[in-house]
């Protein structure tokens, strides 16, 4: 897939895996196992999704993609083979061909054609097969945007250990609607109780300071979480259930506001 693109957008510095999935059982099969409802989902339309553990914790974060007949599933740079392997164990008498995309997999950073992979306020296409005639953009720029949209990265803020709602994605990446998906136990018995967890991803600020990945956050001198990403005055931490959006707690010795995570 080739595409024109505005003359600010740039290429990421990594792109995701891409895992396409084709054979007349496709739709139900991915439906059965995903959290997003994909029956009817169009040619060209891209929705975020969750591959849970079957005890409900995070196992895969996505993007669900079609293409004609098939269904692609994007997950995170190198992790591609361990998301077909995963689903593979699941193709039982079934009718689903699984195959990790083989050419290039481009995530352009700005407007243009290609798969509408955006993140809030963030603009990013996923383009397959010819490079896009664009700069690559440093690794800086590309994780300020990330903080910024507050999208969780994978091993950095949430990991297999992570129950969904503490993510920030279950809004966007879980339809509540559909039929069983693996893990809906745990994800629809704490959406029916509010979606309260001991702790939630959070955005948090400072004006004049520098956020430090990995400080404690703490209150009254109480531990209430931790820093997972920082860029500058801005950051992501998993905080305690007690402190609220608004509150100001302490990263290290720098005073920080705690924010909810953008939303589109």
């Amino acid at each position: 897939m080739t595409s024109q693109q505005s003359e600010t957008a740039w290429i990421a510095p990594e792109s995701p895996d891409l895992v396409w999935f084709s054979g007349a059982d496709t739709t139900r099969f991915l439906n059965d196992l995903i959290s997003q409802e994909i029956g009817d989902l169009a040619d060209g339309e891209a929705r975020r999704s969750l591959l849970l553990a079957p005890q409900g914790k995070l196992q895969f974060i996505l993007w669900v993609v079609r293409d004609g007949d098939r269904i692609g599933l994007v997950t995170d740079p190198g992790r591609g083979e361990e998301l077909a392997a995963a689903l593979s164990r699941y193709r039982i008498r079934v009718d689903v061909d699984i195959e990790v995309e083989s050419d290039e997999v481009w995530l352009v950073m700005g407007e243009g054609d290609g798969y509408d992979v955006s993140w809030p306020a963030v603009a990013r296409r996923l383009v397959v097969g010819d490079r896009p005639e664009l700069p690559t953009g440093t690794d800086d720029d590309y994780e300020a945007l990330r903080v910024s949209a507050g999208e969780p990265a994978w091993d950095v803020d949430v990991d297999e250990g992570t129950i969904p709602h503490e993510s920030g994605l279950v809004p966007s990446s879980v339809d509540f609607t559909k039929g069983c998906f693996l893990g809906q136990e745990l994800v629809a018995r704490i959406d029916s109780r509010g979606g309260n967890t001991p702790r939630n991803l959070r955005l948090i600020e400072t004006t004049d300071r520098t956020i430090a990945a990995g400080a404690t956050l703490t209150r009254d001198g109480k531990d209430v979480g931790s820093v997972t990403s920082a860029v500058g005055g801005l950051g992501l931490a998993m905080v305690r259930r007690e402190v609220d959006v608004g509150d100001q707690v302490l990263a290290g010795d720098v005073p920080v506001m705690v924010r909810q995570l953008p939303t589109n």
